[in-house]
């Protein structure tokens, strides 16, 4: 479908700077503190930033609240919410100075902060059609059959755990998606993207 005329002629406000990309930039995520968190009032944890968490000195945990200090002393608090899964204990998840919850948050400037607050965007965002069909086929080869995320390299032979009608339904959904992206005008993907899809 074209697109309107409308739309093809309208006047855009041109930006400042470029949106973020969600996978470039720092964040913390909840699945990797939650051990850190307790679960009583009168308990209260530490934790250095360390190589996880290289431009933080700390981060102070309480059973609702949460505080990151930076190198600087700059020091951001945040709330922690407990959800109801209905299946299990309850979980964490950060609440954003704009009131969102968030199991992620990202830092801009030294301010982190949820992603629409930063008004981020995703790499697969930026792709056309193909292009998001060559990046969903490099994050099967990573994630799922344990290869290289490059077109380039041959796909990875199967573990001896995995079963092998599931081996070969990926290996061939990967190959059915790069059939239809390879084209010589396929741009290269960076290798940092993938390190945020890992598990």
């Amino acid at each position: 479908m074209p697109m309107p005329l409308q739309l093809r002629y309208a006047r855009r406000p041109r930006r400042a700077e470029p949106r973020p990309t969600v996978e470039l930039m720092p964040s913390i995520s909840v699945h990797d503190i939650r051990n850190a968190i307790p679960r009583n009032y009168n308990r209260l944890n530490e934790v250095e930033g360390g190589c996880k968490y290289p431009s933080l000195r700390s981060l102070r945990f309480s059973f609702n609240h949460m505080e990151i200090e930076d190198y600087s002393g700059r020091i951001q608090s945040f709330t922690i919410k407990w959800a109801r899964t209905y299946f299990g204990p309850h979980r964490p998840i950060f609440l954003c100075s704009c009131g969102r919850g968030a199991i992620r948050l990202y830092a801009k400037y030294g301010s982190y902060k949820c992603r629409r607050c930063h008004n981020a965007v995703y790499t697969s965002q930026r792709q056309s059609a193909k292009g998001r069909k060559r990046f969903k086929a490099c994050k099967l080869r990573l994630n799922k059959l344990g290869g290289l995320p490059s077109i380039d390299e041959p796909i990875a032979s199967k573990a001896k755990w995995k079963h092998r009608k599931r081996y070969e339904r990926l290996r061939n959904q990967v190959r059915a998606l790069e059939a239809v992206a390879k084209t010589k005008r396929s741009q290269d993907i960076a290798t940092k993207v993938f390190t945020y899809h890992l598990p």
